[in-house]
């Protein structure tokens, strides 16, 4: 081989690696929802009206994260009316509703990290991993019955990498989302 061909290979070799290496690091900031179809039976009771109440929180966390609570709220508001959930979906921060075809959604928010703004990685990148979960309890509003109850947590999808507030708008739109899939399985195709 001549020395032209053997400096061709090594620059067609390190041309290689530097694409597999690009792609690998690109690949890294999909986020990957993993499908939850069909994970949750629908309730035995078909319900029209579904009552979002306000999500509680920790005053603490509410200090410190107030823009990622509403965001999961109002995301979780816009996915019940998309898939146009029930005839009927409102808001309130307590229901006194007796409506025998009422589900009513008790959220709170029991966790919330945000990854570290400051500490960056070997690339640049900020590391850390953000986390938002909710215990949801969805109720008949003529009982009072806690029909069920379920914890939903981002812990096991993957969001990009903090990027300071984009961070707190990734992980809540996430649980926003999962938790109006939740309650919409959960009501079936009323």
């Amino acid at each position: 081989m001549t020395h032209r061909g053997f400096f061709m290979k090594k620059i067609f070799t390190l041309l290689f690696i530097f694409i597999v290496i690009v792609s690998f690091f690109s690949c890294g900031k999909l986020i990957i929802i993993e499908p939850i179809d069909g994970k949750y039976e629908p309730l035995d009771k078909v319900y029209k009206k579904i009552i979002l109440q306000k999500f509680e929180v920790d005053q603490d966390l509410e200090n410190k994260f107030s823009e990622a609570v509403i965001s999961c709220e109002s995301i979780t508001m816009n996915g019940l009316l998309k898939k146009n959930a029930a005839p009927i979906i409102e808001k309130a921060r307590l229901s006194t509703s007796k409506d025998a075809s009422a589900l009513i959604v008790q959220t709170r928010i029991i966790s919330i990290k945000m990854a570290s703004s400051s500490a960056r990685g070997l690339s640049g990148e900020y590391v850390g991993k953000s986390k938002m979960a909710a215990e949801v309890k969805l109720i008949d509003a003529q009982t009072r019955n806690i029909l069920r109850k379920e914890i939903l947590s981002t812990d096991n999808i993957s969001l990009p990498p903090a990027s300071g507030k984009h961070s707190d708008r990734n992980v809540s739109t996430e649980l926003g989302k999962m938790i109006a899939e939740y309650i919409y399985q959960s009501i079936g195709n009323n």
